[in-house]
């Protein structure tokens, strides 16, 4: 890994709203640490940093110059944060290393090519994103690349599926998915709704009691056919047949039938029949 010298100026004045008129006057904080001399706090000028040097990557081995040492100090950018609205560097991490002893690192990874699969109407995913590894400083990558341009739709790689270089042990679990190209979501959903849809109806395989009431059987536990409830049939209630209301039939009320109220009938008026006036006499 190639090696480049970055200027930076040690600060003493740090915490509070520091760091925040630090970079309004260009300069952007830091801090070194993993030394014989313990941890410092530095600035770097924003200028210079983005045009002279054109930036720097996370796992990048830096040759330190520090303005007030003589001797150059090996480190590696451990990480960089960035403002989430305008992607700017706020802050730089370095730690110091010996290029005689091992370290441990998150390398990213970048992709290479256009999945065959997306062009078939599948999904490229990205599930992991770094894989942590461990060597010497030399031999650190500052990014792993990964080609996908021969996935199929189903088709993944997975970290035991990259290849490293010699001398770098890979910590990250083997079976991990770093790239998959799935299938939208929405012809998944759609997949099973058409399968539903074209299944034949099975003929003979009716819900209890639609089959019997096909076949004149009685569905269970019902008073089908037949079987009358309690009461429905041959026995009335009390009073409905054969039982007669008092005075309903052959009981008409007093005076209505048979007994002629006096004068009616058998005994005429006086004067009426038998005996007439203009006969006879």
């Amino acid at each position: 890994m190639a090696q480049i010298e970055l200027k930076i100026a040690p600060r003493t004045a740090v915490g509070g709203k520091r760091p925040s008129r630090l970079r309004r006057r260009g300069q952007i904080p830091g801090i070194v640490y993993g030394g014989e001399g313990g941890a410092f706090t530095v600035s770097v000028e924003r200028k210079y940093l983005e045009q002279e040097i054109g930036g720097i990557n996370e796992n990048q081995i830096l040759s330190l110059l520090v303005a007030d040492q003589k001797k150059p100090r090996l480190a590696i950018v451990k990480e960089i944060q960035r403002n989430h609205l305008t992607d700017a560097v706020i802050h730089i991490d370095f730690e110091e290393i010996s290029l005689t002893e091992k370290l441990t690192a998150d390398v990213p990874i970048l992709r290479l090519g256009e999945a065959a699969g997306v062009r078939d109407g599948g999904i490229l995913e990205q599930v992991v994103r770094e894989i942590s590894v461990r060597c010497l400083p030399a031999e650190l990558p500052e990014k792993i690349e990964v080609d996908v341009s021969a996935l199929k739709i189903g088709d993944s790689v997975q970290v035991k599926d990259v290849k490293f270089a010699p001398g770098i042990e890979v910590l990250s679990d083997p079976s991990l998915i770093i790239f998959t190209v799935s299938v939208p979501k929405a012809e998944e959903e759609a997949a099973p709704a058409e399968a539903e849809a074209a299944a034949p109806e099975v003929i003979g395989e009716a819900k209890e009691g639609e089959e019997g009431a096909a076949e004149g059987e009685k569905p269970e536990g019902a008073a089908a056919k037949g079987k009358e409830a309690p009461g429905a049939k041959g026995k009335e209630a009390p009073g409905a047949k054969g039982k007669e209301a008092p005075g309903a039939k052959g009981k008409e009320a007093p005076g209505a039938k048979g007994k002629e109220a006096p004068g009616a009938k058998g005994k005429e008026a006086p004067g009426a029949k038998g005996k007439e006036g203009a006969k006879g006499k």
